[in-house]
């Protein structure tokens, strides 16, 4: 799976992805996250440190890319990559090299993280966040879907913010609306804080990283049936007089016999349902997890939205959190909301 996380400078996204590194060395209702590659690690580590004692990292306007694992009790569970990109590849020409690569990721990603900064909304001033070139670049993304992805607006710095209003919101309008209308997105709305206070850290990758899990579930469930019904298939093909023919011939020409082709269906069969068990636990966690997230959903308007997030808002994230909300109430699964 491959996530891709936008924002304009200084919204914190750097600071988010550390602070949620550090957050999820520990176990967050047995989710706990690994980066693949051990100088990210210390580096990543560093910074959520530094972010606890009042240091934030400088932006800058390269691309970053991660690779890790999302573990479940103790066991890798879900590998993805997670692209970074900076602010600066949201204002320079579409020519432009870290544009150009920004377009074609969002074309292709599995899930994209849209960073806004709600202190300087509540301010009233929009255009720090870039929306407009923002929503612009993901709406053009989206018009070209072929495949399931989802899609947080994640609401930053909202320790610095009494409570959302009509105004902040109604720069998402248009975004909001494709996502309703959408057969293809699966979209929430996520106020989140760093720092000192922090406000549903893990939230915004487990909502992200939920629609590919589930994903991944139903292939492979359909993958495991697929090999158990070919197996059934090759067997029959075995049987009678004909099959006795088949066998005789396959194994005069040195050809897999129909009895060696059911074993390996079989043996696939078994994998891939073993693999589909695996991930099964996890799945469900992960729904039961993100429960209280405000999801983008038909029939809601503006003030079902703002109730929703300021609900959300009011809690400070702790690690023991169990808290439920209205998140999944229609839906079951996240799967079930593409359908």
């Amino acid at each position: 799976m491959k996530i891709v996380m936008v924002g304009h400078t200084n919204v914190g996204k750097t600071t988010y992805m550390a602070s949620l590194y550090g957050v999820m060395q520990q176990s967050i209702n047995d989710f706990c996250l690994k980066a693949v590659d051990s100088e990210d690690r210390q580096a990543l580590l560093k910074l959520a440190d530094d972010i606890q004692k009042g240091k934030y990292p400088l932006p800058t306007d390269q691309r970053s890319e991660y690779k890790f694992n999302l573990r479940y009790q103790g066991k890798d569970v879900f590998p993805f990559t997670w692209a970074d990109y900076r602010g600066g590849a949201i204002i320079q020409k579409q020519d432009s090299e870290q544009a150009q690569l920004l377009l074609e990721d969002l074309k292709k990603t599995d899930g994209i993280m849209m960073f806004c900064d709600a202190d300087a909304l509540a301010r009233g001033n929009i255009r720090s966040n870039q929306l407009g070139r923002m929503t612009t670049l993901i709406s053009q993304a989206l018009r070209e879907l072929e495949n399931p992805i989802s899609l947080s607006i994640i609401l930053t710095k909202v320790d610095l913010v009494p409570k959302f209003t009509k105004n902040m919101l109604s720069p998402f309008s248009g975004i909001i609306k494709a996502i309703e209308v959408s057969d293809l997105v699966l979209g929430a709305l996520i106020p989140v804080a760093c720092g000192h206070q922090l406000i549903n850290i893990p939230l915004p990758l487990l909502f992200t990283l939920s629609s590919g899990v589930v994903i991944k579930r139903a292939s492979l469930e359909k993958l495991s049936k697929d090999h158990y019904s070919s197996a059934l298939n090759w067997e029959e093909k075995s049987k009678g007089f004909s099959g006795l023919v088949r066998w005789v011939q396959d194994t005069w020409n040195g050809v897999t016999t129909d009895e060696e082709m059911a074993r390996r269906e079989r043996e696939k069969a078994i994998q891939t349902r073993q693999e589909y068990e695996s991930i099964l636990e996890p799945a469900k966690a992960l729904v039961s997890y993100i429960n209280k997230l405000p999801i983008i959903q038909k029939g809601m308007d503006t003030v079902d939205y703002l109730n929703k997030i300021n609900s959300c808002q009011n809690t400070e994230f702790s690690l023991q959190s169990t808290k439920t909300g209205s998140f999944y109430q229609t839906y079951t699964d996240p799967f079930d909301a593409f359908n």
